[in-house]
């Protein structure tokens, strides 16, 4: 299938020079506003980018989206998301990655 090609080979890919996230279509607004499967990750060392925060949760599930929060000048805030397809894939991120080191800070989830 091509668009499954396209977010393997494609996504994060430099466009313009910023990376470029591709995910799956949410025609279900409840899904998005629902709440379920979302996790927010605080202290995130300003080098983790959306893709280096997409790998080291993927483990857990299929996420829908990801994102590292950026200011007016594209640095980093420190902080991001993962919108996870299930609740047991969100709390098994929680309960793995909280008080991870990555990069060497301590992450919360």
């Amino acid at each position: 299938m091509d668009a499954e090609r396209a977010l393997g080979t494609m996504n994060y890919e430099l466009i313009k020079g910023r990376p470029k996230r591709l995910m799956w279509a949410q025609r279900d607004p409840s899904l998005r506003k629902s709440g379920v499967g979302n996790v927010f990750i605080k202290n995130l060392d300003t080098s983790i980018d959306n893709k280096s925060l997409y790998d080291t949760f993927s483990v857990f599930g299929i996420i829908l989206s990801c994102k590292v929060a950026h200011d007016e000048r594209n640095q980093s805030k420190g902080y991001g998301f993962d919108h996870f397809e299930t609740q047991d894939a969100s709390d098994q991120a929680i309960h793995k990655v909280y008080g991870m080191l990555l990069n060497d800070k301590i992450v919360y989830v």
